[in-house]
């Protein structure tokens, strides 16, 4: 037990857990010198008393510290998102990124293994038959030769080894859930990230509109999704058009059939991928078209009203059809199998 790290755990207990503090707590987890007990109780009730701006800042700056970084150009885009809805839904935020590089948007996808649902996004992946432990010097090439590149998150954050485990065998999400999406290794500077909760969205939305060089499309999904769902009304922040509330019906977009968007292990997801990009015109595919779209308006820059929403899912609909989206996916195969 480190007795030092101790201190933290009463902080956190109590309420007390400032910028500084946050930043040295993390630290010593980071260095490999606290207990996997410890990290738990620590992660456990952080979540618990819930996580703050000051928190996540000063875990960034730490974690910052210790990534192995990715150069991409200088308009990449990341598709990331915190994960952690409890939905066990279909790789929604995956399949979005290859129809985002099927429209020459350079992508530099960030994300890891299941921790909080059945099929992360590397687990998906991988079961496509994309090498996700391909040596990172090679990622800046791939994404200049294809347009896209998958950075495994634990190829580029070491430290994670530390607490990798614990938050397996915790199994609900914590504060790593809403780091992700903004440590991305190659420091994108566009970003669709979907939140699942409002209380992330407003530290998000707090953290992205005080920072100049970046723009995000945040989206905290209906009844809790970590992403644009066709259940129902959608918050949507961007710096452009400030938070709006967006329900897909008002573009004549259908109410899903919860067993066309419901994911299983890896292997089904991926063959979901396959068959939507194949022109399969289901609840998953509509899902994807919608969270493309805001994709699409993000990297453009442009306002977020309901012609432009219908004019970017009919693009994102295009573009599947047009088979380039798949032909990403077997480019990705061939070059990280090499």
């Amino acid at each position: 037990m480190n007795i030092e790290f101790k201190t933290f755990i009463d902080l956190v207990l109590n309420d007390k857990l400032d910028l500084e503090s946050t930043m040295k707590a993390f630290n010593l987890i980071m260095n490999g010198s606290v207990s996997d007990i410890q990290i738990s109780s620590f992660l456990s009730i952080l979540q618990k008393s819930g996580v703050r701006a000051d928190h996540m800042i000063g875990a960034i700056e730490v974690m910052r510290s210790k990534m192995v970084t990715v150069a991409a150009p200088e308009n990449s885009m990341d598709t990331c998102g915190t994960g952690g809805d409890g939905k066990n839904s279909l790789n929604i935020s995956t399949a979005t990124a290859f129809v985002l590089a099927s429209h020459g948007i350079p992508i530099a996808k960030h994300g890891n293994r299941a921790l909080t649902s059945k099929c992360g996004s590397a687990d998906v992946l991988k079961a496509l038959g994309i090498n996700i432990d391909m040596n990172t010097s090679r990622l800046e090439d791939c994404i200049d030769e294809i347009g896209l590149c998958f950075m495994f998150a634990p190829n580029h954050h070491p430290a994670m080894k530390y607490v990798g485990p614990v938050r397996q065998q915790l199994g609900i999400r914590t504060i790593f859930n809403m780091l992700g999406p903004l440590l991305n290794p190659a420091d994108v500077k566009t970003q669709l990230v979907g939140v699942y909760s409002q209380e992330v969205f407003k530290i998000y939305k707090d953290i992205f509109s005080k920072n100049s060089n970046k723009n995000a499309c945040i989206v905290s999904g209906y009844n809790g999704n970590d992403e644009i769902s066709l259940e129902g009304e959608n918050t949507i922040y961007s710096k452009l058009s400030g938070e709006i509330q967006f329900d897909p019906a008002t573009i004549d977009i259908p109410r899903p059939i919860n067993n066309e968007i419901l994911g299983k292990d890896a292997k089904y997801n991926a063959n979901r991928i396959i068959e939507i990009f194949n022109g399969k015109n289901d609840s998953f595919y509509k899902s994807v078209c919608i969270n493309a779209a805001f994709g699409l308006l993000a990297h453009e820059t442009r306002e977020l009203n309901e012609a432009n929403i219908l004019k970017a899912y009919q693009k994102a609909s295009d573009l599947i059809r047009s088979g380039e989206p798949l032909n990403q996916i077997n480019k990705l195969i061939k070059f990280t199998n090499k």
